[in-house]
């Protein structure tokens, strides 16, 4: 038999190649692994939730379809809601019957469902049924989520689009407080949007963990479940109480002078432009007042008047705190102008206090329940 010889440079030649092979086989499949999640073909890092799905399916939270797809972009139903929860509390999801007259115990999510109902987290509607095929709302799944993970706390929520006659109301201001939600750019919470897969899964992610809560936006609007009791100077007190109605999105306030109410109604609004303030009488409101800039930073300037043609006020602090009858209040943001005047603005609470040349002119005395 013929001998076979490799020459030194020969073998060093295939050595390489041979490494070359094993490292570009190992980069291919990780960028193959990194590029879908492991349970998913349907699931890319594209995604703007991948992370968030991606730590579920880790967790067995969620499982997707028989076909090996999550279809991220699906609206999610009331029962894939259930068993989503269900497991991320780690409730028992054995089938069983339920006190709905729609599910029955053969449905794969009655187990999560009855769980649930168990401990509080849903109730159904007045009809005796559960609906588990319809979608979620953005309104049900704040409720769902409250209850879920007990929370308690809550944040003011000056969304335009949501009001305290709303079911779902104290649940989005727990969410909010929670940082599991931040609402839209244009300072809508959108309640009854509904849902989808992602988007599900990334509320719940960021109640399960804080690696993905948000950052919500600071909001100097009027707290509406508040009513606001203000000592001003030569008037004496002064109380603003929400009507529960909106205006053009306005949010209208009811006021008392002397514990008398006036015809003239307050309005505020917030958008991502700013706070404005503005008075509503029998034929409209009149023209409107940015009383803060956004985004609310130290130097932030604007002309503070109708259309924009009074002073130039400028955001002088974030971090004032300011104690007046009401309480005392921290990273206060402090407007000033030229003139000697001082606004000062609580988060979550609005205006607090304004002085001019070192008199205070209006102040927080108290701040009550409505």
């Amino acid at each position: 038999m013929a001998a076979i010889c490799i020459s030194r440079e020969g073998g060093v030649s295939m050595k390489r190649s041979l490494l070359f092979l094993v490292v570009f086989t190992l980069i291919f499949s990780t960028f193959s692994f990194s590029a879908k999640a492991a349970g998913f073909k349907d699931l890319t890092e594209s995604h703007r939730f991948y992370e968030e799905m991606l730590f579920l399916e880790s967790e067995g939270v969620i499982s997707g379809y028989t076909d090996s797809t999550f279809r991220p972009d699906e609206e999610v139903t009331r029962a894939a809601a259930a068993i989503m929860i269900g497991r991320a509390l780690r409730l028992s999801g054995e089938q069983r019957a339920t006190k709905f007259s729609d599910v029955g115990a053969n449905q794969k999510a009655s187990g999560y469902i009855a769980s649930a109902v168990e401990k509080g987290i849903i109730s159904g509607f007045p009809d005796g049924t559960y609906r588990p095929h319809e979608f979620v709302t953005r309104g049900q799944m704040a409720i769902f989520l409250s209850r879920a993970f007990q929370l308690t706390e809550e944040a003011a929520a000056s969304f335009t689009d949501v009001s305290p006659n709303m079911s779902a109301y104290v649940y989005i201001k727990r969410i909010l407080a929670e940082k599991i939600t931040a609402g839209y750019p244009n300072n809508t919470y959108r309640p009854n949007v509904d849902v989808t897969r992602a988007q599900f899964s990334a509320f719940l992610a960021r109640a399960l963990d804080d690696r993905f809560k948000v950052e919500v936006p600071r909001s100097y609007a009027m707290d509406q479940s508040k009513v606001y009791h203000y000592h001003a100077d030569e008037v004496g007190t002064i109380v603003y109480k929400f009507s529960g109605e909106q205006s053009n999105g306005w949010n209208v306030w009811e006021v008392y002078e002397g514990g008398k109410k006036v015809d003239a109604r307050m309005v505020e609004r917030e958008d991502s432009n700013g706070y404005y303030f503005s008075y509503m009488e029998s034929e409209g409101v009149i023209e409107e007042v940015m009383l803060l800039k956004y985004p609310v930073k130290v130097g932030q300037s604007w002309p503070i008047g109708p259309s924009g043609s009074g002073k130039k006020h400028t955001i002088t602090s974030m971090t004032k705190t300011i104690t007046t009858p009401a309480g005392t209040f921290r990273n206060v943001v402090e407007v000033t102008d030229k003139d000697g005047t001082f606004v000062y603005y609580a988060p979550n609470v609005g205006r607090i206090k304004s002085v001019i040349n070192g008199a205070v002119i209006l102040e927080l005395a108290e701040l009550t329940n409505r």
